[in-house]
């Protein structure tokens, strides 16, 4: 996409000024709707406690400071309590449940309070859910637990953080595949309903957020409205509660086009739900290599979830396109989108040169390259065998950019090529090379 001209900029300028201003204050609360924008932005951010376990005051300051520069005023934090799958239990404030703590809520309601963000607090997970091996009632007593961790997380912080204690964030993602089978749907929907009710109990005003995830490799857009039309009926939701569902892209399960079906059958079911409100959640990642998702991939899908939604959050600006975590191409990249409405004008990078076959055996085939001699517009390289794309490589936050590249299941006859690209999906021509 290309800068807008100065006739351009004028004709959008009572919108870009109007949207400057959200940005510097924050999306919407669960009172408003902001679908009626020009164009959609986040208005929140989840975080996991192994980034953040080690922040300092100043570090969780200056990553507030970001997110509202992004024109965010939400963030969701990952589970007060964890338990892995051996048994070891981890929790991020002081609880009962286990003396293996470290008091993460308290510096970052501290700091979120500070700025002015509101935060959605995990209870319990466990890491078994993923198996899908127990029997309903190990899943209600998990449900009991969180209720117990809400308990002491509300004496411990509530009094002292007031609105900025916002929310709670139900940790278990819920797939298509395995929640379809035969009673699961109401056994999902009576777990839930034990932390609802006890939430709804003790914290009425706090809104209560879900996230579930598919798969289309799995099951159709119409079985799983199906599925969302049951449990969501048979769930004590709120006035303001939210169902923001993952729109996938980024773990694969969904792609960009598929996006408009998939939301529209959940919109309906939302809609029946008197007070429910309909999210996204976006992917600002791409797991196939683990690297952060180009700014022109992310506002896609935004604007294909736009329609359907009232409002969307990220999983995860921190973690993704943070300045302090990840190359600060990609905020300053969205912070102009945010401003303006259309994405950067940013050079297409030069090819790489000299790509050659360093080394090959029967295990591994291994790269290497030099990088172009003018750098304008990098953030990194992608790597090709045979066509297919194998690899991505990213310019780290101090821009630092590895030239090398091991693909451990090469083969004589393998036709390699390296590109670079730029943080809007810019990308220069392929520079190719073919073992001897």
């Amino acid at each position: 996409m290309k800068i807008l001209n100065f006739l351009s900029t004028m004709r959008f300028c009572i919108c870009g000024l109007l949207f400057a201003i959200l940005c510097l204050y924050g999306c919407s609360t669960k009172e408003t709707k902001k679908n009626d924008e020009a164009y959609p932005t986040v208005c929140g951010s989840f975080v996991q406690d192994w980034l953040v376990r080690n922040w300092s005051d100043d570090r969780w300051d200056q990553e507030f400071k970001d997110l509202k520069e992004a024109g965010m005023e939400y963030l969701i934090f990952s589970p007060a309590l964890h338990t892995d799958n051996n048994g070891n239990v981890r929790a991020l404030y002081p609880s009962s449940l286990t003396d293996n703590s470290n008091d993460l809520y308290e510096i970052c309601l501290r700091n979120a309070q500070k700025n002015g963000f509101k935060i959605y607090i995990s209870l319990n997970f466990h890491e078994r859910w993923w198996q899908f091996d127990y029997l309903p009632e190990w899943l209600y007593e998990q449900m009991d637990i969180g209720n117990h961790v809400a308990d002491e997380l509300i004496k411990q912080y509530k009094d002292r953080y007031g609105e900025t204690m916002y929310g709670w964030y139900w940790v278990w993602e819920v797939d298509n595949l395995n929640w379809n089978r035969y009673g699961s749907r109401e056994t999902l929907a009576r777990a839930m309903n034990i932390n609802r009710d006890h939430l709804a109990s003790v914290t009425p005003d706090m809104p209560f957020m879900l996230s579930p995830f598919v798969n289309y490799r799995v099951g159709n857009s119409e079985v799983n409205r199906q599925l969302w039309e049951e449990v969501i009926n048979r769930v004590n939701f709120r006035e303001g509660d939210i169902f923001a569902p993952q729109d996938c892209v980024g773990a694969g399960g969904l792609t960009i086009e598929m996006l408009p079906e998939w939301f529209n059958k959940l919109k309906s079911v939302v809609d029946a739900k008197p007070g429910l409100l309909f999210w996204a959640n976006i992917e600002s990642f791409d797991q196939r290599f683990w690297t952060s998702a180009t700014v022109d991939r992310f506002i896609r899908q935004m604007e294909q979830t736009k329609p359907y939604v009232s409002d969307m959050i990220t999983f995860a600006y921190s973690h993704y396109y943070s300045p302090l975590n990840v190359n600060r191409q990609f905020h300053d990249a969205y912070l102009y989108y945010c401003q303006h409405g259309v994405l950067p004008e940013v050079a297409v990078p030069a090819p790489v040169t000299n790509l050659v076959v360093e080394s090959q055996n029967d295990q591994q085939t291994i790269l290497k390259w030099d990088a172009p001699q003018d750098k304008t517009g990098l953030l990194g390289y992608r790597i090709y065998k045979n066509g297919v794309q194998i690899g991505e490589i990213q310019c780290s936050a101090s821009d630092i950019c590895n030239n090398t590249f091991t693909d451990k299941d090469g083969s004589n006859g393998d036709v390699y090529a390296v590109s670079t690209y730029n943080v809007v999906g810019g990308e220069s021509l392929k520079t190719s090379v073919k073992p001897m």
